[in-house]
């Protein structure tokens, strides 16, 4: 890859070494502040993660959390007196590195921001890409709060982008199962996954690909109208080139999950675009409302799948809806 890549919306000055930077993958820890290696400091600059100079006051952890049998990659960005704590949960073949937009704009609105990279991605461990169940996600999700959750400011925010909203939707399935207190005070789902675009071919594809094939080649596709987010994804080392079957068959058992939960009194904030390829975005959002009929769905005419990281004004928007 170029030395000068876009990243986090600038340039970054020089690649990294992604094999290095997990192999050195401390455990996170709260106290003092953060030294970062030499390598963790190339890939806070090449995804534009080195963000603490731009906001007096915040200190930024990074470090691994050990959960659900995986070492996740986990950041931490405390502000120095925070209003609350935002966090995101990233969509499926991205990682915390894309999503420095979205970190800073919960920053410059006085909230500290906790995120991490989903088993299979970026650079935590798990086969890449790929998955046994959702559930997996969810017990990291709930492994984050127990281990971490007390240090986190309250009230918390759950943001997340398309997978990471079927992540949060499963957990708050979870504890209106349980009868546990949600952690949540609001939640926002950007672009929610349940089911995806094309979805009777994608159940057909799986059917005849699983005795025969462990993935297929991934297509990069337009899910956002940014020309430099598309291009710099295209390059990301921390991409995965290959579409797990095994994870579409993690899918296939979400939606059946999803479509067996009774309604509910919660109500999240849907944001969605209009021109959005990539889920079934029209199906999705009636099975939403179905289930949860409180919920406050924004729609943002001319928008792609990847709302956090569209083209300036359209992100804009998106980010406005959040309500920050």
């Amino acid at each position: 890859m170029a030395d000068r890549v876009l990243a986090g919306g600038r340039e970054s000055p020089r690649a990294f070494d992604p094999e290095a930077t997990r192999a050195g993958l401390r455990e996170l820890a709260f106290d003092g502040l953060s030294v970062a290696s030499t390598e963790e400091h190339d890939y806070f600059a090449f995804y534009g993660l080195d963000l603490v100079g731009r906001f007096p006051g915040v200190v930024h952890h990074f470090g691994a959390v050990e959960a659900a049998g995986y070492t996740i990659a986990c950041h931490f960005y405390a502000a120095p007196k925070p209003r609350g704590t935002c966090l995101l949960v990233h969509g499926y073949f991205d990682h915390a590195g894309l999503y420095g937009t979205l970190i800073a704009h919960c920053l410059g609105r006085g909230y500290s921001v906790v995120i991490w990279d989903l088993p299979g991605h970026g650079l935590s461990s798990g086969a890449q890409a790929s998955i046994h169940s959702f559930e997996d996600y969810i017990e990291v999700l709930a492994a984050v709060l127990q281990r971490h959750g007390d240090r986190f400011p309250r009230p918390l925010l759950g943001i997340g982008q398309s997978t990471g909203s079927a992540v949060l939707l499963g957990w708050s399935f979870r504890v209106l199962r349980t009868g546990e207190p949600c952690p949540f005070e609001r939640m926002a789902l950007l672009a929610p996954l349940v089911r995806p675009a094309e979805w009777h071919k994608v159940s057909l594809s799986y059917h005849l690909l699983r005795p025969f094939r462990r993935g297929i080649r991934r297509v990069f596709m337009d899910n956002s109208s940014d020309a430099d987010f598309l291009d710099f994804v295209r390059r990301d080392p921390l991409q995965s080139r290959i579409l797990p079957v095994r994870w579409v068959g993690a899918m296939r058992q979400w939606v059946r999950e999803f479509l067996a939960q009774p309604v509910t009194a919660l109500a999240p904030a849907v944001i969605q675009g209009d021109a959005d390829r990539t889920v079934d975005w029209r199906w999705n959002l009636t099975r939403i409302r179905e289930r949860f009929p409180a919920a406050r769905v924004t729609l943002i005419p001319g928008a792609r799948h990847h709302l956090v990281n569209e083209a300036r004004e359209l992100r804009e928007r998106v980010f406005a809806a959040l309500e920050l």
